[in-house]
């Protein structure tokens, strides 16, 4: 061990994201580490005589304790590559150290901590810290049991549930559980997870976190400015644009001083309604109700100002970086305000609020959908449609707007099925093969037929797979949301860098290949197609209603 210098990378070291040498032990980091070595424990400093000006900083420490009789001693960590030299070399101005511990039948235990955050501990006590990690980790693992002849999925439920945990940090879901950690995003997907889990007070902790972070006090005082020193691709960050005003939900949780480039409001509410739906907890409607009707204002006057039921579509999905349809007639955007505006007078109705807004918006917004945006010689929905020139309809859908489409029920079987075969038949698909891998069948999809290959324009990524194989599972076309699911599922887990991974993109992705470690979109998606396609379990408890209807293979 050693080479410390409380470096941070740019992405936490994740997957494909920073250099895989950068847990490594390098010589040259090991300047500066003092060890303390009492029989078999040790504690490492680091942080003194760096000649690397961006890793100084206070002494911090790490301790251990490793098996009783160890012997541990300091050797020559410029030797770090050439083992055999390395174990019989005496230390030197770049020191590591090395435990050496003969090996039984008999479990023996290791253990590293911070000294400022826990104490000490006692060999003979490992045993016991151990068994209750497992303990732990059995119960988070348990969450989800999954049964079915066909062992690459049987092993989901413990997956899902720890990687449902990793990305949990109270008082909100994170956007990774290893990259982006840090990052706090108010709507991707990743909050799904608590109610499909079962985790109503994760659900409720989160929901509230943003529900105070929505913006209560700043009314529409300037016009909508765009960002200058960004080629004007983003509104101006400023208070009183439509933008950020009244309705507009912040990024931090418990803050509502903190704005973001992002749309977020569209899914988080997406989710919220879901809960609602999940629980059917009308007394938590009521409670929120004043924040959902800021919301849907918002949205309405922001993103459909001529009031002609179809929406623009701003960041607001995960895929949406690369993203701009400069004040187009969106699908996918529009889906989602279709089902939002639905569910909100059901709400309203159960309430005894008025809900003929909703019900009105609602109405609108399927109405022009099927006018505006439905292809009826082709069968499927457009990407967009322009809302300038000549009002040029897009007709190259990416698979966003197919699965948004379903999954906000605009449709009906026969368009579902219409929508599906095009993406059969003009989205690419990659077969997912494997050393030893019999079972052949199955494949993995892109995003578009779009170039060119980069960052959100065209990716192979699990959550979207994932959402894609979902709206094959609520289309009725169970065989290739199988293919589909399973595909992505060998991709990452087993054919992948990390056994059990849910990655953000595919080992087949051509513009940045795999990347990253337990991403919290992939995960719910994927936990979303599992209970909610394969398994089909629907919950309506506001209407009283649970909807049973699995979609096994045969």
């Amino acid at each position: 061990m050693g080479g410390a210098n409380n470096q941070k990378f740019g992405r936490e070291g994740d997957l494909n994201s920073d250099p895989a040498d950068c847990f490594f032990i390098k010589a040259n980091n090991c300047s500066g580490n003092i060890y303390q070595i009492n029989q078999n424990k040790f504690t490492i400093q680091y942080g003194h005589h760096t000649s690397n000006r961006a890793s100084q900083h206070k002494v911090m420490s790490i301790a251990g304790t490793f098996p009783i009789g160890t012997d541990i001693k300091e050797v020559d960590g410029n030797l770090i590559d050439q083992l055999d030299e390395l174990i019989t070399s005496r230390k030197s101005n770049k020191p590591v150290i090395i435990a050496k511990y003969p090996v039984s039948t008999i479990p023996f235990y290791i253990e590293l901590h911070n000294p400022k955050s826990h104490s000490e501990f006692q060999y003979n006590d490992l045993s016991n810290v151990f068994n209750k990690g497992v303990e732990f980790r059995t119960q988070i693992a348990s969450r989800i049991k999954i049964k079915t002849p066909d062992p690459f999925l049987n092993t989901l439920g413990g997956t899902f549930s720890g990687a449902e945990d990793a990305v949990w940090q109270s008082p909100s879901y994170l956007h990774g559980a290893i990259c982006f950690r840090e990052l706090l995003l108010t709507g991707w997907r990743g909050a799904y997870l608590a109610d499909l889990m079962g985790l109503e007070d994760r659900a409720k902790t989160h929901f509230n976190g943003y529900l105070n972070s929505q913006v209560i006090d700043v009314p529409v005082t300037l016009p909508h400015l765009q960002d200058t020193a960004l080629n004007l691709a983003r509104s101006a960050k400023i208070w009183g644009t439509p933008m950020y005003s009244n309705g507009y939900i912040g990024r931090v949780p418990n803050r509502r001083d903190v704005m973001h480039h992002y749309d977020m409001n569209l899914v988080f509410i997406d989710q919220l309604l879901w809960h609602l739906k999940w629980t059917g907890d009308l007394d938590y409607a009521r409670e929120i109700y004043p924040a959902l009707q800021r919301h849907f204002t918002w949205e309405k006057k922001l993103f459909d100002p001529d009031n002609d039921g179809l929406y623009d579509a701003y960041a607001c999905i995960w895929a949406s970086d690369a993203l701009q349809y400069n004040g187009g007639k969106v699908t996918h955007s529009t889906a989602y305000n279709y089902r939002a505006n639905k569910i909100m007078a059901e709400i309203s109705e159960k309430l005894g609020k008025d809900p003929s807004i909703y019900k009105k918006e609602a109405e609108l917004i399927l109405s022009a959908i099927n006018k505006e945006l439905w292809i009826k010689d082709k069968g499927w929905w457009a990407e967009f449609k322009d809302n300038m020139g000549n009002r040029i309809r897009h007709d190259n859908a990416a698979i966003w707007t197919i699965y948004h489409a379903i999954d906000s029920d605009i449709h009906d079987p026969f368009k579902a099925y219409q929508a599906t075969r095009y993406i059969d038949t003009e989205i690419p698909h990659i077969p997912v093969m494997g050393k030893g891998l019999k079972d052949t069948a199955n494949y993995v999809i892109s995003t578009t037929n779009w170039q060119p290959y980069m960052w959100s324009i065209n990716n192979v990524a699990f959550g979207e797979i994932s959402h894609t194989a979902l709206a094959y599972w609520q289309t009725g076309r169970y065989e290739e949301a199988f293919k589909m699911f399973k595909g992505a599922v060998l991709d990452a887990m087993y054919l992948g860098s990390g056994p059990g991974n849910v990655t953000q993109l595919s080992f087949y992705d051509a513009a940045r290949r795999e990347t990253y470690r337990d991403f919290a979109d992939g995960i719910a998606t994927g936990v979303r197609a599992l209970v909610q396609g394969m398994y089909g379990i629907m919950p309506d408890l506001i209407n009283n209603r649970l909807t049973i209807r699995p979609g096994f293979p045969r």
